[in-house]
């Protein structure tokens, strides 16, 4: 994405208005490709949920299995704002749907070292994966 979008987008994540917030967050699924994976998990850090929320789309499409760790983690910070994280579920579940050959393997990984509560959010994740879920 170009540098110029890219502040367009950014700007309006944090305007006032939500229907500014959400075009922006569609704005930003729509137009983010691989070279901004890096600044999409920047924003996966940053104290603004919706902003989290709105990364986590285009990470899920575009890394995918490759990003679950920082996924998850900024899954379980928005449970511990206390947000439904109804929109960030939705994107987690694009992943085992979009790279279900590599998702359990790499599920598989991080659950071998994850501690709770990231531990459980990756054993729900492996039960969308095609196939028997083993733990």
């Amino acid at each position: 994405m170009e540098a110029t979008a890219w502040t367009e987008i950014m700007s309006a994540l944090d305007a006032q208005s939500v229907e500014t917030c959400v075009a922006a967050a569609e704005r930003l699924h729509a137009e983010a490709d691989a070279d901004d994976v890096p600044k999409l998990l920047a924003l996966l850090e940053t104290g603004d949920f919706f902003a989290r929320e709105a990364a986590a789309w285009p990470l899920a499409e575009l890394a995918g299995p490759t990003v679950l760790a920082e996924l998850l983690k900024a899954y379980q910070r928005g449970f511990d704002e206390g947000h439904d994280n109804d929109g960030f579920t939705a994107a987690l579940l694009e992943i085992p749907a979009l790279f279900p050959d590599q998702v359990r393997a790499s599920l598989a990984s991080y659950i071998a070292t994850a501690v709770e509560p990231a531990r459980g959010h990756a054993l729900w994740l492996l039960e969308f994966c095609q196939g028997e879920a083993k733990q």
